[in-house]
């Protein structure tokens, strides 16, 4: 693609005003950044292919207890642009936990996972089970909450229509309708817990050194199972003091230090 020399020039002066704000302009409003500030900040490093700072700054918002889909999928890709395959992976998981249904991430994620060195045979699942998880991941636990929330209110009202109406027609369709409202919302109810769950369970994690040999039991003294290798994600099983036990999606389990995995 073709570039004039005014297209060059306004995005070398865009660049230029970007590094301004990052290091002149924004340092000195104080020492002390709100997470919002600090993000623009990390954006413009990110913009300006400066992925490490911008990880720093992305990292000090995530370390002050601020949770959202859009910082952890930043923090993902900044992670991936510095050949950092692990990091990436693992806040590309936290995110898919609160936006399951954003395609941008489930893309980053798959694309990540390709530079694992570790492919594993996923078990077959029950077709009734791949669907419900499939459906689940459509909203996050928030969205099934409020959805279930909306089906209750339209509930109570067809219930009302039902004690106020006096035709008999009226009255029978308020009833069924406002069963089936109440119905659905206490299934969408569940989809909400259910979403809920998954989200704060923490069972998975991410292997983060760049090779570990899983034990047959925990401690030195087990027998070696096999070696994963860094962006493996497992699920957890269980922990005894420095060691977790993990399971692998084609069923193989073990254990390791705990040292060597980072929750999700």
């Amino acid at each position: 693609m073709r570039h004039t020399k005014s297209a060059r020039y306004n995005r070398v002066r865009a660049g230029f005003l970007g590094l301004l704000l990052a290091f002149v302009i924004l340092p000195l409003q104080g020492a002390t950044f709100s997470p919002d500030s600090l993000i623009t900040r990390a954006n413009l490093y990110y913009a300006n292919g400066m992925y490490e700072d911008a990880i720093r700054l992305y990292r000090q918002v995530v370390d002050s207890g601020y949770a959202a889909a859009e910082l952890y999928y930043n923090l993902g890709n900044a992670y991936f642009k510095a050949h950092d395959i692990p990091h990436a992976i693992l806040y590309y998981e936290r995110a898919r936990l609160l936006d399951p249904g954003n395609e941008d991430i489930k893309y980053n994620l798959e694309l990540a996972r390709t530079y694992v060195t570790d492919k594993v045979d996923v078990l077959p699942q029950f077709f009734l089970v791949a669907w419900y998880h499939w459906f689940l991941d459509r909203l996050p636990a928030d969205g099934w909450a409020i959805l279930s929330m909306i089906f209750f209110f339209f509930g109570l009202l067809f219930l009302s229509l039902y004690l106020l109406a006096r035709k008999e027609g009226l009255k029978r369709t308020g009833f069924i309708t406002g069963v089936v409202t109440l119905i659905l919302s206490a299934v969408l109810f569940l989809f909400a817990w259910q979403s809920h769950t998954m989200l704060t369970a923490h069972d998975h994690a991410i292997v983060m050194e760049p090779s570990v040999t899983v034990k047959s039991s925990p401690g030195e003294e087990g027998t070696d199972l096999f070696v994963i290798h860094e962006g493996m994600k497992v699920k957890v099983v269980d922990t005894l003091d420095q060691w977790t036990e993990i399971r692998l999606e084609d069923g193989s389990k073990g254990w390791l230090p705990n040292e060597a995995i980072t929750k999700i």
